[in-house]
């Protein structure tokens, strides 16, 4: 058998494939690369920002004289907030040197956002009482803030040319950027550190037993809370009176030294105006004279408007002090609250003012007004 002859001018062709050649790698970062350092830098500030306004926020709910855990809370924000700073940061900076340890800063910082997202719209994740009302707005406000940036930043992530440049390691790392990678995680240790002693201490507040606080008896204190109410009402050019009234008096949880009970009465008016906005002008020039003391004036995580103060009434036991509360929206009411007072005989019952629709009375028996 006569084997196939091939012209001369033909060459043979090989009988395997040449090997795939992987793109190089490109000597300076990417424009995909560039613009991903920059979307970390912006999230970190997004990060920040937002904790600031989460902690603006938690002092709304602030009562002066009442504990509130507003430390706790805010802490509990910046537990979950801060890991990402660190993290962004460095990934930014690696970044510009590409490789598998950028590859790992910019996995971690995405993965941090998931988590981040998951435990601020999940309220059971948040510890304790470290959730305020309206808390659930922080969750809303970071994905509306972080989602953007993280979409785009997926995005640029797989495209190819940034693929490359994070899939290849450069031939050898900076000892500058090794030392500002320490540097960066040195700080950060020191800071949760410094969290976690502060953390300690409170936890330990917490759990010490406190010694009773009632200095005052309970004779006169719906009625003081009534008082504050119609200080403030005479200041509305035209008040339509109120929709409901809700009082409540709860124990305060320990007895005085000579074995008296203690309770705080805590006083709700709902306003019954269309238009609750027009009151809070009034209310908070009202608050911002005499006796009063503003303690807080913004917006509640919500948005609405609220507004706390606090004035002293003089009684026979001394300064009586009364904490007061305005919270706009459409259910715009006035809250006010008591100190522990001492239960020393039968409480003086108190009759509504405003003409509300619906009176509710708890913790105490009232006789009914005919």
């Amino acid at each position: 058998m006569k084997p196939l002859l091939t012209h001369p001018a033909v060459e043979n062709a090989p009988n395997e494939a040449a090997p795939f050649e992987a793109a190089p790698r490109p000597r300076t970062a990417p424009v995909g690369a560039r613009a991903l350092q920059g979307l970390l830098v912006v999230a970190t500030t997004a990060l920040v920002a937002i904790w600031l306004w989460t902690w603006h926020g938690v002092q709304a709910y602030a009562w002066p004289g009442i504990d509130n855990g507003l430390a706790e809370r805010g802490l509990s924000y910046l537990l979950i907030l801060a890991p990402a700073v660190p993290v962004n940061l460095l990934a930014a900076i690696w970044l510009g040197r590409g490789g598998r340890r950028a590859q790992l800063y910019l996995a971690a910082a995405g993965a941090l956002a998931l988590v981040q997202a998951t435990l601020l719209l999940t309220p059971a994740a948040m510890p304790g009482e470290s959730m305020s009302a309206g808390s659930t707005a922080v969750g809303v406000r970071y994905i509306a803030t972080m989602g953007p940036l993280l979409f785009a930043a997926a995005s640029i992530a797989s495209s190819d040319r940034v693929r490359t440049w994070l899939g290849a390691d450069p031939a050898r790392a900076r000892p500058r950027l090794v030392g500002i990678e320490t540097a960066v995680w040195c700080l950060a240790l020191a800071l949760a550190l410094g969290t976690g002693t502060e953390m300690r201490q409170w936890a330990q507040a917490a759990a010490k037993p406190e010694a009773a606080q009632a200095e005052y008896t309970e004779d006169g204190t719906w009625a003081r809370l009534e008082q504050a109410v119609t200080d403030t009402t005479d200041a509305f050019p035209a008040f339509s009176g109120f929709a409901a009234r809700t009082l409540e008096v709860a124990p305060c949880g320990y007895r005085t030294p000579a074995g008296l009970p203690t309770y705080r009465y805590q006083l709700t008016y709902e306003l019954r105006t269309a238009d609750p906005g027009t009151y809070e002008d009034q209310i908070a020039t009202r608050w911002n004279e005499g006796d009063y003391r503003i303690t807080y004036d913004g917006a509640t995580f919500d948005g609405a408007h609220r507004i706390t103060a606090e004035r002293a009434y003089p009684t026979e036991d001394g300064a009586h002090t009364v904490t007061l509360g305005y919270t706009g929206g459409e259910a715009a009411a006035l809250h006010l609250a008591s100190p522990c007072v001492e239960r020393t005989g039968v409480p003086e019952c108190q009759p509504s003012q405003g003409d509300p629709t619906t009176d509710q009375i708890f913790g105490i028996t009232c006789p009914k007004q005919d």
